[in-house]
């Protein structure tokens, strides 16, 4: 079996020949290929090809790797290599102007409308990320203005793209196109942010729902683009976490939303995935409600609030997962056994029948030797 195929195999319900070992090594490999204090590339999981400038950088790479591309870790180790493609349409805006621009640590995005004007703000972190200061929407008055922008851009899809990354990978691995969250989470994530959206539903209820209806349709028109893709599986990453997304609103928000989502998916034959690399224990019973097909990102507890065995025992019939080894374990300098051991473990929960990575990606501290002792034990792992 190709690395492709086994993926396939546990997504459908059957045994692969070994086990499925697919670590995103991509924030790691960036990293090491970035010049100190220059800011990260972004884009966890994205396809690096050969051909990408970055090979040519030094940066803090090991001197034993030095000459290797992206893709050579996967080859050289024999590792399934996961993919997602973020840049597989482009928007297209009509009577909006739209605008980038960076100030020192700081990435302004504007929006300007005859409805007004939005401003958003990433600031970079210490480890070269992005991490969104200032939301969108600054109250609900301001969704109007969400509104106007989302009504006057149109994605216009980039099929070519999705096929360029497909045939880059080859019986390699996988890759998904992402259609990004629910309008649930983009409430939480984009516009408003956590704090405002729970004050929201207490004051005006009916807003919020009102401008989720029209969201959804302008988000099931993109999950129906995603659907006509050349990509077999389609990821919608809310980063859903209990603490952010209680479990009572993950099922009245964000749940329908999903289901919708599910059935366009499923009647042009994709694989529907979601991202949840958080605390998500209380949300296993429901999860047989949502419709998807595949947990991308699940790292267990000391990370998050789950052990291995529980997942294996809470996952319904048909859904299969990604489980991986916790990434801060990496980084800790633990003898090599005690990574290989939790490795062991989560193959033992599932009896073999998951897809064995970094929870959910290792970082660019990350011990890379450990990953490859990882991949040495899947390859000869039996029950």
């Amino acid at each position: 079996m190709t690395h492709r195929e086994r993926f396939f195999a546990v997504v459908e319900g059957r045994r692969p020949d070994r086990p499925v070992f697919f670590p995103d090594i991509s924030d790691w490999y960036a990293a090491a290929r970035t010049p100190a204090g220059q800011p990260g590339r972004s884009g966890a999981g994205r396809f690096i090809a050969d051909d990408d400038p970055m090979h040519a950088e030094s940066g803090s790479m090991p001197q034993r790797f030095a000459g290797w591309t992206y893709l050579d870790f996967y080859r050289n180790f024999d590792w399934g290599l996961p993919v997602h493609i973020y840049d597989w349409y482009r928007l297209a805006y009509d009577g909006v102007e739209h605008s980038v621009r960076q100030e020192g640590r700081r990435r302004i995005t504007r929006l300007r409308c005859p409805n007004g004007e939005l401003e958003k703000v990433d600031t970079l972190a210490a480890d070269g990320s992005w991490a969104p200061t200032v939301h969108l929407a600054k109250d609900l008055t301001d969704l109007e203005i969400i509104r106007y922008v989302v009504e006057h851009s149109q994605p216009v899809p980039r099929y070519d793209r999705v096929a360029e990354v497909l045939e880059g990978i080859g019986r390699q691995g996988v890759a998904d196109v992402a259609v990004m969250r629910s309008p649930f989470g983009k409430l939480v994530h984009e516009y408003l942010g956590f704090e405002k959206v729970v004050y929201a539903l207490y004051d005006d209820r009916q807003a919020v729902l009102d401008f989720m209806a029209f969201q959804e349709a302008r988000d099931l028109e993109m999950v129906a683009l995603a659907a006509g893709s050349p990509a077999r599986i389609v990821i919608l990453s809310d980063h859903a976490d209990e603490n952010l997304i209680s479990p009572a609103y993950y099922r009245e928000y964000c749940i329908p939303f999903y289901r919708k989502a599910a059935e366009i998916l499923h009647q042009a034959g994709k694989v529907f995935s979601t991202h949840l690399d958080g605390n998500f224990k209380n949300y296993f019973p429901l999860l047989a409600e949502t419709g998807f097909d595949l947990l991308d990102g699940c790292t267990p507890a000391p990370m998050m609030n789950y052990e291995p065995e529980e997942l294996a025992a809470a996952l319904p019939e048909g859904l299969a997962c990604y489980c991986g080894v916790p990434a801060t374990l990496l980084c800790q300098h633990l003898p090599d056994e005690e990574i290989v051991d939790f490795g062991r473990r989560i193959l033992d929960a599932f009896a073999g029948r998951v897809i064995l990575n970094i929870g959910d990606i290792l970082p660019p501290n990350g011990d890379i030797q450990q990953v490859i002792r990882l991949g040495e034990m899947s390859r000869s792992w039996i029950r």
